[in-house]
């Protein structure tokens, strides 16, 4: 799910956001937070697919979220396309959950009802408990695509993070579609942004028709 060609001449840096592979939190359907949580078997393999499906995007740099999980993400891609070294950088880093880290949807949904449908329904107004408000995590995903961006004007980079910070990527850069915000995005998969400037563009065509299953649909009425 990575971007079409470059559009010569128009100075904007193309960034392939990757979300790292598969955990077994994922597999659990847990929210990892900031937990140092490995990649899986499966989740390795699905590292480097996503390096070789970057291979020939003409990479100059690779950055990366500082959790574990994402930085071996970012250096299978560092190293299938010969780049040199990979950047950490903060704004990358996955939504802090606050108390729903290492729960299940339902967990969250059944500690927490009112939280759980603003994080669910309307995320822009939504703060884990405990944890980080969507609207700040949103900021910062932001942050980092312009301040990579800025930094490599003309260029094409990789950046590894997180599902849901790739999910608000999305909703800030393209608003928000007539489907559920949180739209299937699989482990190691790459949506492509072109920014320039302050502008960010959503170059990859994504179905956000498709929601991510959510087994608390139906306990609270959600219609998905």
């Amino acid at each position: 799910m990575t971007g079409s060609s470059r559009q010569g001449g128009t100075g904007a840096c193309r960034v392939h956001l990757v979300r790292h592979g598969q955990t077994a939190m994922n597999v659990e359907n847990r929210f990892r937070g900031r937990r140092d949580v490995p990649l899986s078997a499966i989740g390795r393999a699905e590292a480097w697919e996503a390096a070789r499906r970057l291979a020939g995007s003409g990479l100059s740099l690779v950055y990366t979220s500082p959790l574990g999980r994402a930085r071996e993400v970012a250096d299978a891609i560092a190293a299938a396309s010969t780049v040199e070294s990979v950047r950490v950088h903060e704004g990358l880093v996955n939504l802090e959950y606050g108390r729903w880290e290492g729960l299940t949807r339902e967990e969250c949904a059944e500690a927490d009802p009112e939280d759980w449908l603003l994080y669910a329904g309307d995320p822009e107004r939504a703060t884990c408990p405990g944890g980080e408000s969507l609207a700040a995590a949103a900021d910062r995903v932001v942050g980092a695509l312009r301040e990579i961006g800025a930094a490599h004007r003309g260029e094409t980079v990789a950046a590894v993070s997180h599902g849901v910070m790739l999910r608000l990527a999305v909703l800030r850069v393209a608003g928000p579609s007539d489907a559920d915000w949180q739209f299937d995005l699989p482990t190691g998969s790459a949506i492509a942004f072109d920014v320039d400037g302050e502008a960010i563009t959503l170059v990859s065509d994504l179905d956000r028709s498709v929601a991510k299953p959510d087994p608390t649909a139906v306990s609270l009425g959600r219609t998905g």
